[in-house]
């Protein structure tokens, strides 16, 4: 059984992930159309992490700790 606590950090990188790839995606259609500028998967998928890294950093979570498991969660998905 999952604690609450690891089902909140799921949630929340969960969310954070759909945002940033929807974001993502939804810009590189915009440049791809209107500015004929391409970026690789590779590229895509970096500029993914470093969004989710970034929107992360920026947390205020009432208990700081929080923001460690969350990054480190991440970390160890992606990192």
């Amino acid at each position: 059984m999952s604690s609450p606590r690891r089902n909140a950090i799921e949630s929340c990188l969960l969310k954070l992930s759909i945002q940033a790839v929807i974001h993502t995606v939804w810009r590189e259609r915009n440049n791809r159309k209107h500015n004929n500028v391409y970026r690789t998967a590779a590229e895509t998928t970096q500029f993914i992490d470093k969004m989710i890294r970034s929107r992360i950093s920026s947390l205020r979570p009432k208990n700081k700790s929080h923001y460690g498991s969350v990054m480190q969660r991440w970390m160890g998905c992606y990192g």
